[in-house]
């Protein structure tokens, strides 16, 4: 599959999957690339004609086979309705999803939403964007201001290649009357949601929810008291997806990583927006009819489960290995004031994960995860602060949630340029 994804323009790549519909992994990445290296000169690969037998030119009956299969996996419309329908804004940021997402949402039965109708074309200029990507800041201003026009309940958005969804609800309480949701938020709210729908299926304690060593642990605890299963892999969807091979006779229900992406079901065997675009707008019609927001379905989890605050902080790094190497050889006693009470090194692989370049500190009820990026000179770190109600409002446990994470922050950016500096 040939994508520039929301990367510059300039970064075309492609993905290679296997037979069982999943991203490669080793060692199939290496025999490929070797493979590869024993062709040749790109010039000397004789090509076959378009018309050649060997190529084959798919039309319209990809795309219907592919809607027909996540609509048939997505929970489907709530059967009653509430007073008015749910207010939608859309937009595919430039890219190719929004044909293949307004055809999905017709034919779960879902209202055209309103299309942000600057950005439903494919460009690969990008026009409307300084960066494309869902996660940044500004990239949603268009969708958010018809939003704020129409009087909406909900934006969603895909990223150019369609296989991300971000999420955006109104919210009186922050500057511009709107809130993006983190990843973590919706990777929760759809795995309770999701878990809750299949509860009454057959077999319901072979379910199987999963998510990464960098995301929010609160899915592990919605999974415990949905009588699930819970598996955390590495980073990146060719591991979630694989993720019910380490836990035989399991039934994979939904994952997710922070970077918002979302696999439901066993459908399609990787990270993708417009099912998962599917099963958000089901859930956020249930809330509706009920007289809720996604924010108050949050509430309610964050009441069940505890706060759990993330947040993730980039740092330039021009070794990034060095670092790292560092920081195994001089680990933390403490961070921001709070005892380290325990490293995961996953660099010889743990618990069933293959070995990756990750550091894992765990605090009282907090933990940060560092790695380095995979494409860029530098170091990722995932910070989670977790605080229990005990009693509190919910508004008083999330301000001590949010005291704590500022100097967190502090302490691994310090962390950081200390094992920068040798």
């Amino acid at each position: 599959m040939v994508t520039a994804s929301h990367n510059p323009p300039a970064d075309n790549g492609y993905k290679l999957y296997l037979g069982d519909g999943a991203q490669i992994i080793p060692p199939v990445d290496a025999q490929i690339e070797a493979a590869i290296g024993g062709l040749g000169p790109l010039a000397a690969v004789p090509a076959a004609a378009l018309a050649s037998p060997l190529i084959t030119q798919h039309g319209d009956e990809v795309a219907q086979a592919y809607l027909a299969a996540i609509v048939a996996a997505s929970p489907g419309l709530p059967a009653a309705a509430g007073p008015r329908p749910l207010g939608v804004v859309y937009t595919a940021l430039h890219g190719v999803a929004a044909g293949l997402a307004l055809r999905a949402f017709g034919q779960a039965g879902f209202p055209p939403p309103q299309v942000v109708a600057a950005q439903a074309d494919p460009d690969p200029d990008f026009p409307t964007v300084a960066f494309p990507n869902p996660e940044e800041p500004g990239a949603l201003d268009l969708a958010l201001a018809d939003a704020r026009r129409l009087g909406a309940d909900l934006v969603i958005a895909n990223d150019p290649d369609g296989d991300r969804l971000a999420v955006a609800v109104p919210d009186p309480a922050v500057p511009g009357g709107w809130r993006a949701l983190t990843g973590d938020q919706v990777g929760a709210l759809l795995g309770a949601y999701l878990l809750d729908r299949t509860a009454s299926g057959p077999e319901p304690g072979r379910r199987l929810v999963a998510t990464t060593v960098v995301s929010s642990t609160m899915l592990a605890a919605i999974a415990a008291t949905a009588g699930a299963r819970y598996a955390e892999t590495l980073t990146g969807f060719k591991w979630i997806v694989r993720a019910g091979e380490s836990t035989p006779g399991s039934r994979f229900v939904f994952g997710y990583e922070e970077a918002l992406g979302y696999s439901v079901g066993d459908v399609v065997r990787d990270k993708d927006g417009i099912s998962a675009a599917l099963a958000l707008l089901s859930l956020a019609t249930e809330a509706h009819r009920d007289g809720q927001t996604l924010l108050d379905r949050w509430d309610a989890l964050e009441a069940a489960y505890g706060v759990h605050l993330t947040a993730q902080v980039t740092l330039p790094a021009a070794a990034p290995g060095q670092i790292m190497a560092r920081l195994r050889a001089a680990p933390p006693a403490a961070l921001a004031g709070w005892p380290v009470t325990g490293i995961g090194d996953l660099s010889a692989g743990t618990a069933g994960l293959p070995p990756s370049d990750v550091l894992r500190y765990h605090l009282p009820g907090g933990r940060v995860v560092i790695r380095p990026s995979g494409t860029e000179p530098k170091l990722k770190a995932y910070l989670e602060v977790t605080e229990p109600l005990s009693g509190r409002p919910l508004a008083a446990a999330r301000a001590a949630a949010a005291r704590r994470l500022g100097p967190l922050r502090q302490a691994v950016t310090d962390l950081v340029a200390a094992g920068a500096a040798g």
